[in-house]
This record gives C-alpha cells, structure tokens and sequence, in this order.
C-alpha cells in the first residue's frame, strides 16, 4: 500500500462505514495496553485509508486539533463520542475510555519513544502490531518487558502516516536507512 492509495474519499468508503449508525464490517478490537491513536490508526490501516476519514466517517466530527505527533498522540474525546464509536466497533461501554491519552500527556514534544520489539512483537497478538499507551507518557523513558532503555523518533516521521501500517514502515525506515553505496565503492 502506498501513500497513494491512501486517497480514499467518504463516498469511496464501503457503504457501512460512511453511516455513522450501523457497526463497521470488520471491527479491530483494541489491546488492552493500546493507545486510542494507535487503535483509529489500525482500524484506518485496515480499510486501506486515513485516521481523519476513519475519525470523520465514524463520528460524522472534525478531526480534533492535534499535535504536531498527529493522531498517533490523540486527545481526549469526550463520552458521547467515544459511546458512538464503541458502537461502530461492537465493544462495551468503557473499553476506549481506558485506552484514552490523558490530557496532560497531550503536548508537542520534539520525540516520542518507543519500544521497538513490544511494537513488532504483540505479546497479546504476534500478528498486530501496536502503540502502547504508555508509551505516550512524558517519563517514559525504560521498558519493562525487555529491561532497556526506549528508542526515540522525532513526532514528524508520524504525523505524515495516514494510518498504523504507514507509520510502522515510516519508523523502519527512520531507524535503518537505505544503504547508499559510495560512487569509490562500485
């Protein structure tokens, strides 16, 4: 999937997604650890299009104003909402609210971290990969499940990610980069 076709309209949306009151046809559940970012991220990943079309779609909402990290560092969002798309999504009342980013960990900050093998290697499912929610602390700074130090990458590398899959490959490609070979090498 390319950044291309990632340039799905509302119209364009299969026909249960643009109606905000009928649940969507495939539903990813969020992780119990998950932020609600990483959560829209994956469902948008899913049906091959943005977090804004996802958000817009399921709440029939503006997206709300963001931080230069972008939906990866949402904000919170108020009950009403969050019940609309609990329905959308077939789950019980409360399981998004525990998963939302509280308020004072929604600022601008020139990095994020991360820890890079929990967000390959979902302990509660190998196949989908996810952003912890603690991670979006400010003091996060150590894993816990593999006794090291969190990496960093700069909030840009996912703001410009239209959804979850499109930032993993933005962070592959961050921490290695193509090797270049040198014009005296050849």
């Amino acid at each position: 999937m390319t950044s291309a076709s990632i340039s799905l309209t509302l119209s364009e949306l299969p026909a249960h997604m643009s109606d905000t009151g009928r649940p969507w046809p495939i539903a990813t559940r969020p992780f119990l650890k998950e932020a609600f970012g990483s959560w829209l991220g994956r469902i948008a990943a899913r049906y091959q299009t943005s977090v804004d079309l996802i958000w817009e779609s399921g709440t029939g909402l503006a997206m709300p104003e963001l931080t230069k990290a972008g939906w990866i560092l949402f904000p919170p969002v108020p009950s009403p909402t969050l019940s609309r798309l609990s329905r959308l999504a077939r789950l019980n009342d409360g399981i998004l609210d525990m998963i939302q980013t509280p308020h004072e960990w929604v600022f601008d900050q020139k990095y994020l971290v991360y820890c890079f093998r929990c967000l390959v290697l979902n302990d509660a499912h190998v196949t989908a990969s996810r952003w912890k929610r603690e991670w979006l602390d400010p003091s996060a700074d150590y894993c816990r499940v593999h006794h090291s130090l969190l990496e960093t990458v700069p909030q840009s590398i996912l703001a410009r990610a239209p959804n979850f899959d499109a930032a993993l490959r933005a962070i592959s490609r961050y921490r290695c980069p193509p090797l270049r070979l040198s014009k005296t090498l050849c």
